[in-house]
């Protein structure tokens, strides 16, 4: 079982990652087959920016790069994107 959770906000222009560490809320834009996460995130919950630590970078960006670049849409249909981390 996984020790985090991601999860798309509503109308996909977020993301919030939570782990034992606390919860993280990225913005997200789409420009055709690529995901762009927008940086900085915030932390907690204050919406401020927060500046991710190079131990932070190195734990949560594979992990919403893996989650992002494979979505199903309706459960049925996956599709393959690219991620980009922008900031």
């Amino acid at each position: 079982m996984r020790d985090y959770q991601i999860l798309l906000q509503a109308k996909n222009e977020g993301l919030s990652y939570e782990d034992a560490s606390g919860l993280y809320r990225f913005n997200l834009s789409r420009q055709g087959k690529s995901w762009v996460v927008h940086l900085p995130p915030s932390r907690g919950e204050t919406f401020a920016p927060y500046s991710l630590s190079p131990q932070e970078q190195e734990l949560l960006f594979p992990r919403i790069r893996q989650f992002l670049s494979r979505i199903w849409w309706f459960g049925i249909w996956p599709v393959n994107y690219e991620v980009k981390f922008s900031g």
